[in-house]
């Protein structure tokens, strides 16, 4: 994750002070897991819609905030410990007693919100009697008499992305710069079109608002990447601080990451987020990313979860995107007070009729483009409230209103019978639609506190940071405290040739931040690299294991290499297979909570073409505790794509996928071994059925032994796969009989399962149940006897291109992680993706 904040040593130099007394209020409006967890192996293998942006996934409303990160600067100087009032405000509304904390700075002052400007800058001309500079003269010419401290402006800058709309833009805005008022952008959905198209990298905004356009403004704080389309800002009133956080259209995980520390390193200010996808009619969460844009990120009910419900100091959220005024107040994990604030009259269309009763076809329609409608937000100390002023910059234009006096279209005007919703609000600009007021006490420091209600879910995130070339086949291990790593297949270096693959790892914290970035597993850069798999002890300590070719001779031997929790280096690269002849495959890790570990491969060192399957131990320092040896007692015919996991006391389980008969059919076997790799139980068949093929074995094992395998099964032989689990006692004897985890009709591959307390399991794979060729993420999850606990639900976010080889990882508190590879986009390129639970 990179972050570029620009340190600021004097507090008050950051600071824009306000200076005289603005207007009266004149309207109040009264506002009113799952069950599973895992031991430390690990195992391999929506844009939101409607109102309340819900998606598919069992564990939704369970979503959390990460865990602390670094904050971006230190010379801030943290609150004095006071604390504002509860909730509810109780002092807020009066007149300040003598003595009050705003003290000589009890005038009002105000902060203007600038929604959609994309018409402003697409449809009318450019020049001083575009809309757009206007408003920017608007700002300028109240500066004084109205105290404006801050001007925030929404996103959908542009409609269409182009170089001429944002020249329009920055022309307009260039006035603010002139004239030294602090500002914000941030770029809407609108603003990344590429020939019409969604493009995350697309938007020109960092060409005409590149983080140098403010670099050496004392209220600038800094940005994230870049291209500024993240930044936060600061304006104060004497000793009354905010913060302002302007994030991008449906935020990335990484920039909630970074959102998130800077929030937590600024505790002594009152902030505010702002993006362009928030709320929705009627004061719900917007459904962000659209659909169709195939593009990851935070619906308006993730930023909720995710960054802003956890945080004291976050009292308002700002946003447009939608055509609609409303504001909803909500509390959050810490019990303070969040109003969120929806402004957006982009739709509102021109109408010179002679009177406002004939506007009735104004909306949406002819050449509507917001008419200068923007919202202040005034602030009054002495009072402590916060009025919703909300005005236009076209009053007197009898082009755009009826005589010149200004009313809105989308309204009853346009369907008496319309409820709230769609683009209805009231056609009275005086109106408690459009003019409000609520109390919060800003003039105190906020309340200091992080309350993440132990919610660790996260949204879908990538977790290479290179998206050159093709990122595949990833493998997640987590901590008993919720910490995890993938590690993957990266083809983004063509240096050592075509097709040739590193091993890659990265470490997040539970929530799903950054904990160490990408770092390359495999030392030798040549040659070819496939197959990771990653094991985690208690502490978060891990060893990465892979299939290596580093030489290019084409024989593979089986390498491994430990790291500590924090990506450095424990443990030396080591070949694990002792024999270096013909051809070492598929390795598999597990390892106990302190830090002992066993791996399985499959071995052709006879170089005959009949597999067999080997098994090696070591201490948590790397020294063996057992040697390397076979896992059954004979070597006849095939067994190959073995899987490895441990329980608490280092009993040992070892799964393969079996043609010892030489038939050519595969049957799923089992065995058990002591943490001295002695056999505890004999070889067991997994699957109870035995015609056809059994395929693709994944393990999970439980705290106490007990084990639940599953795989693919074709018994009807008809090329169709199915996921079936089974599970078994730590002595190897059957739990329950053969479980139907998928459904029969499609193919369903590349099954794992991660296990938790008491037995519970959770199985992921990847599903084209309607058989169209496009494959999906899906789960399911069950209690220790095989009844269904959650039922089947999709993973993945985004439903287009493919999703193959998930990967799953739990602890014992019940936090889950699934990883797999995704080409969303159809580009042929896969990406690692991410969600947790």
């Amino acid at each position: 994750m990179v972050r570029e904040e620009r340190p600021v040593s004097n507090h008050d130099e950051v600071h824009r002070e306000g200076k005289t007394a603005g207007r009266a209020g004149v309207v109040l409006l009264l506002c009113g897991l799952l069950l599973a967890g895992c031991s430390s192996s690990s195992v391999s293998g929506d844009g939101d819609g409607g109102l309340d942006g819900a998606d598919s996934g069992p564990w939704r409303d369970i979503d959390t905030i990460p865990d602390d990160g670094e904050p971006p600067s230190d010379d801030y100087p943290s609150a004095d410990g006071a604390e504002s009032d509860a909730a509810g405000d109780s002092d807020a509304g009066q007149p300040a007693d003598d003595g009050d904390t705003c003290g000589d700075h009890c005038a009002p002052f105000s902060i203007v919100l600038l929604p959609d400007t994309q018409y402003y800058t697409s449809k009318q001309a450019d020049g001083d009697n575009n809309t757009y500079y206007r408003q920017m003269q608007w700002i300028i010419d109240h500066l004084q008499d109205d105290n404006i401290l801050f001007a925030i402006h929404l996103g959908d800058i542009t409609n269409n992305n182009t170089a001429e709309q944002w020249r329009i833009a920055s022309q307009a805005h260039a006035l603010l710069d002139e004239a030294g008022v602090p500002y914000s952008v941030l770029p809407g959905n609108h603003d990344y079109l590429v020939n019409g198209h969604f493009k995350r990298n697309g938007s020109l905004m960092g060409d005409y608002f590149p983080p140098s356009r403010f670099a050496g403004k004392a209220w600038y704080g800094g940005h994230y990447g870049t291209d500024g389309n993240n930044s936060f800002a600061y304006f104060s009133n004497g000793g009354q601080r905010f913060l302002v956080l302007s994030l991008e259209y449906a935020p990335r995980k990484d920039v909630l990451c970074w959102a998130r520390d800077v929030i937590e390193a600024h505790p002594d200010h009152h902030v505010i987020v702002a993006t362009h996808c928030y709320l929705t009619h009627g004061g719900g969460y917007a459904g962000c990313p659209t659909d169709s844009y195939d593009t990851l990120g935070a619906s308006g009910r993730d930023l909720w979860e995710e960054l802003i419900a956890p945080h004291s100091n976050v009292f308002m959220v700002v946003s447009g995107h939608v055509g609609d005024s409303e504001h909803r107040l909500k509390t959050s994990n810490t019990g303070r007070p969040v109003h969120e604030i929806l402004v957006d009259y982009q739709f509102e269309g021109e109408c010179g009729a002679a009177d406002s009763s004939l506007c009735s076809d104004n909306c949406r329609t002819g050449m509507y483009h917001g008419n200068g409608w923007m919202r202040q937000v005034v602030f009054d100390p002495d009072r402590l409230t916060v009025r919703s002023r909300t005005l236009t910059v076209e009053e007197g234009n009898e082009r755009m209103f009826p005589g010149g006096q200004p009313a809105f279209f989308c309204s009853e005007l346009r369907d008496p019978t319309a409820t709230r919703g769609g683009n209805w609000y009231s056609a009275d600009p005086t109106a408690p639609d459009h003019q409000y007021t609520f109390t919060y006490d800003f003039v105190s420091p906020p309340s200091q506190g992080v309350d993440t209600e132990g919610r660790l879910a996260f949204i879908d995130r990538t977790v290479n940071s290179t998206a050159a070339g093709n990122q595949i086949a990833p493998a997640t291990a987590m901590s008993a405290g919720g910490d995890f790593v993938v590690a993957w297949e990266d083809d983004s270096d063509d240096s050592d040739g075509a097709g040739n693959h590193d091993v890659f790892v990265r470490g997040f914290v539970a929530g799903g931040c950054e904990s160490f970035p990408d770092l390359r597993v495999n030392p030798d850069a040549g040659g070819h690299q496939a197959r990771p798999r990653v094991a985690v002890d208690a502490v978060g300590d891990f060893v990465v294991v892979w299939e290596d070719d580093s030489d290019g001779n084409g024989v593979f031997q089986i390498k491994a290499r430990g790291f500590s929790a924090d990506g450095s280096e424990h443990l030396a690269p080591m070949t694990i297979n002792t024999v270096a002849e013909g051809q070492q495959r598929t390795p598999a890790v597990a390892m106990t909570p302190g830090g002992n570990f066993v791996v399985v491969w499959q071995d052709d060192s006879r170089q005959d073409g009949g597999w067999r399957v080997r098994m090696r131990a070591f201490t948590a320092g790397g020294s063996e505790l057992f040697a390397e040896r076979n896992v059954t007692d004979d070597d006849i015919g095939e067994r190959i794509l073995p899987v490895v996991g441990v329980d608490d006391t280092g009993d040992i389980v070892v799964v393969w996928q079996d043609d010892g008969d030489g038939n050519g059919f595969y049957q799923i076997h089992a065995r058990g071994f002591d943490p001295t790799g002695r056999p505890r139980f004999d070889v067991v068949t997994v699957n109870g059925v035995a015609t056809g093929q059994q395929q693709e074995p994944s393990l999970a094992v439980s705290e106490d032994g007990s084990f639940v395998v599953v795989w693919r099964d074709d018994n009807d032989k008809d090329g169709n796969f199915q996921i079936m689990a089974r599970g078994f006692l730590a002595d190897g004897t059957a739990r329950f009989a053969d479980l139907a985890v998928s459904s029969s009709s499609g193919q369903h591959l590349s099954p794992v399962v991660a296990c938790g307390p008491a037995g519970r399991f959770t199985v992921a794979w990847a599903d084209d149940s309607d058989g169209n060729g496009s494959y999906q993420i899906h789960a399911a999850s069950y209690a220790a006897d095989g009844t269904e606990a959650v039922a089947e639900w999709t993973v993945n976010r985004v439903a287009a291109g493919q999703q193959r080889n998930p990967s799953a990882a739990t602890n014992a508190a019940g936090t889950l992680v699934i990883a797999w590879q995704d080409d969303m986009d159809g580009n042929g390129v896969f990406q690692v993706l991410a969600r947790g639970y």
